[in-house]
Order: structure tokens, then C-alpha cells, then sequence
């Protein structure tokens, strides 16, 4: 049996193939989407996000397409003593402890995980479409308006760039999901360790 040719990509399917990270997530400061006012408008109150016990997700970062995760704060109220006495003369006061720190740790763990993710994707995304847009340069001027044949030499441009892009990149791509999920696997063996903590506090240790 005879494959069927497959049809050349559009140069929106390229950059959607691309441009969508694999296995993402991401925490960091995110980039806030503006809207434009005119003078006459009134101006809109900002609201502000306050503190909560569940995570957030902001809206697409515009170099990675990572929408980011404000993670939530520690479910352990830290509180001030001025107690004289040491927090190992009561168990329960230093179990509490230990779980904040833990629960602390498993925040910025994932913080600096969703960070490497995101700068790798920002990257990427930089040099893809920059070398994208010098392949295109490199096309003839099409007629104007365009023409079925400058239609072909676009479609065919695309094609050969996005195969030629995944031959270049396989081993970076392929070294970075490696990466990734020895990063995955160490924040769950973290966060397992943070719900034994947070079940024997539920028990009254």
C-alpha cells in the first residue's frame, strides 16, 4: 500500500507545533496582559490577589507560552513567641516547625522547576521564530496579491524549515525531557513526604 503524501504545514501550524512546550508548568513573574484605554474612559480599580491557601494560574508568558503557577502560601501559620523555652520541649509545637520547612522547601522546589521549564521553552521559541522568519526572508517577493505559485514556494519553505528544525534540535529536546522528569520525580517523592507530614498533623501526631 502506497503512503498518501502528507499536505506541507501553513506557517501557523508550524509555529503552533513548536511553540507548544511539552510536560509544562511554571511559576514565576508573570507578564500582565493590558488592555488598551482611551482618554475618556474611566480607569479600571486594580485588583489585588490576596493571599490564599490555593494555587493560582496566571495568563501565557509571551516568550514561552507557559501560563505560570502562583503557588499558594504554606498551609502552616507561622507564629512569633517570645517563650523563653526551646520549641523540642513541646513535640507538637516542633512538628509544626518541621512541616512549614517542609512545605517551604516543596514551594521553591517547584519555583525553581517551573523557572529552568520556563527560560528553556523562552529560549527556544526566541531562536525558532528568528530563524523562521530569516528562512522566509530568503523567499522571492510574491506578487502582489499573491499568487498559487507563491502560495507553493511559501508551503514548501515551511515544510523543509519545520523538518530541518526537529533534525537540528532532537538531541536538545530530547536531553531536556530527560532533565524534566528527573525534576518531576524528585518534586513528587517531596510532595508525598509533605502529605505523610500534613495526615500525622491531621492525627495529632
Amino acid at each position: 500500500m502506497t503512503a498518501s503524501p502528507v499536505p506541507p504545514l501553513t506557517d501557523m501550524q508550524v509555529r503552533s507545533r513548536t511553540l507548544g512546550p511539552l510536560l509544562s508548568r511554571l511559576a514565576f513573574t508573570p507578564h500582565a496582559i493590558a488592555s488598551t484605554s482611551t482618554a475618556s474612559a474611566p480607569r479600571r480599580r486594580r485588583t489585588r490577589v490576596e493571599s490564599t491557601n490555593v494555587d493560582l494560574v496566571a495568563p501565557p508568558d509571551p516568550s514561552s507560552n507557559i501560563r505560570p503557577i502562583i503557588y499558594a502560601s504554606s498551609s502552616v501559620r507561622k507564629q512569633t513567641s517570645t517563650s523563653p523555652y526551646s520549641t523540642g520541649e513541646f513535640p507538637y509545637a516542633e512538628a509544626e516547625a518541621r512541616l512549614e520547612d517542609l512545605e517551604l522547601e516543596w514551594r521553591l522546589s517547584r519555583e525553581r522547576t517551573d523557572m529552568t521549564n520556563h527560560r528553556f521553552w523562552a529560549a527556544v521559541n526566541t531562536e525558532f521564530n528568528a530563524q523562521l522568519d530569516h528562512r522566509l526572508s530568503r523567499l522571492p517577493t510574491p506578487s502582489d496579491p499573491p499568487t498559487a505559485e507563491d502560495g507553493r514556494r511559501r508551503d514548501e519553505c515551511l515544510g523543509q524549515f519545520y523538518a530541518d528544525w526537529q533534525a537540528a534540535n532532537r538531541v536538545r529536546q530530547a536531553r531536556w525531557v530527560r532533565e524534566w522528569w528527573r525534576e518531576i520525580w524528585a518534586g513528587l517523592k517531596m510532595q508525598w513526604r509533605v502529605y505523610i507530614a500534613r495526615g500525622w498533623r491531621k492525627r495529632g501526631w
